[in-house]
């Protein structure tokens, strides 16, 4: 028979594992960024936190019934937790979830000590214990809608991240293959990639942590192979080519900015920020240009790490739009589409300058 201790149901870890469908880095296709996960353990963290939230006060309930015990401490500790838990929806960063993270679990420990000396004193029964427990989450809809939430969103954000990645190697080995190099093993590598599209989405369909990351695997390994082989082909490119490449990539991130800049202008959203880095990004990429045309191309990677901190910086002002305003559901995903791509740019700017 398993001890009392070992049978406590209180030991949920808040924490969600990355559970990743982005290839590894390559050129034109850089790995996402950290804050790319910052929705999906939020909606965990709900879940997560609600389960023990349901946890927390069937122990109350039941050590009240216990004879000499006092449970004024653990009221206090779920209270302490409710407060905490309520925090979660308005935290939209990694820090914040980290913080709140931290705090759920401390709180959690200290219930959980409250909870032993409690049961002891009153002689409970931790089978009727865990079965009551059981009972109560198992009733509960808001357990079972959060947890729906959570995986709908982690399928819907890890898939928009995955097409956002096949979309820009695509767009690079188009760019490659119209200068003229040969694209053949990394294309063939891609499709590869691409064609795995279905069986991603039903690994994630599955709600199975293990299909999940043994899918997940696959994805990495065969991205992998792909870096490796854009990598070959980029080494055969001039350095008049590659800066010429970057800035035409660079020059095209800025139409489709100009593009929903424009939309976000039209629904009157104070977009400041996000258009003054696009202006800076405009002055920088034409010194990279007018040095290009120069012929002076090593001098051109100089401006052209200042594009690349603008790309980064823009990146992060279209996410604080995305988390920070109430969008019609097709811009929203257009801005965090738009950041991925941006940071997979950066990305590949990185690798060269």
């Amino acid at each position: 028979m398993a001890s009392r201790r070992s049978c406590i149901p209180l030991f949920i870890a808040l924490v969600i594992a990355s559970l990743l469908f982005i290839p590894a880095s390559a050129a034109g296709a850089g790995a996402p960024p950290s804050d790319s996960t910052t929705a999906i353990r939020q909606a965990h963290l709900e879940w997560t936190a609600l389960q023990t939230d349901v946890e927390m006060n069937t122990a109350i309930t039941y050590c009240t019934t216990l004879f000499g015990t006092d449970t004024g401490n653990m009221t206090g500790f779920l209270a302490g937790f409710r407060n905490e838990e309520s925090l979660i929806p308005s935290a939209t960063d990694p820090a914040s979830l980290d913080t709140i993270t931290a705090d759920l679990r401390s709180i959690t420990s200290q219930f959980r000590n409250e909870t032993i000396a409690q049961m002891t004193k009153g002689q409970g029964d931790w089978d009727t214990l865990n079965k009551q427990i059981s009972g109560a989450k198992n009733k509960n809809p808001y357990i079972a809608a959060k947890e729906d939430n959570y995986w709908n969103t982690l399928k819907t954000t890890l898939m928009g991240d995955f097409d956002a990645w096949i979309l820009q190697g695509q767009q690079a080995l188009d760019t490659l293959k119209n200068e003229g190099y040969d694209t053949t093993s990394a294309q063939r590598s891609l499709d590869l990639i691409s064609f795995r599209r279905p069986d991603v989405v039903a690994a994630l369909g599955s709600r199975n942590e293990l299909k999940i990351q043994s899918m997940n695997s696959e994805i990495l390994s065969m991205s992998q192979q792909f870096g490796q082989q854009v990598d070959d082909v980029q080494g055969q490119v001039s350095d008049d080519t590659t800066t010429g490449f970057l800035i035409d990539q660079g020059y095209r991130a800025v139409a489709r900015a100009d593009t929903i800049n424009y939309n976000l202008t039209v629904i009157l959203l104070d977009i400041s920020p996000a258009d003054s880095i696009l202006a800076q990004t405009k002055k920088d990429l034409a010194s990279a240009r007018a040095l290009q045309n120069n012929g002076n191309f090593e001098s051109a990677k100089t401006p052209l790490r200042l594009v690349k901190k603008d790309l980064t910086d823009l990146a992060g002002a279209y996410r604080d739009l995305e988390h920070s305003a109430d969008l019609p559901p097709d811009l929203s995903a257009s801005l965090g589409t738009m950041a991925v791509q941006l940071d997979n740019m950066t990305a590949q700017m990185g690798r060269i300058v």
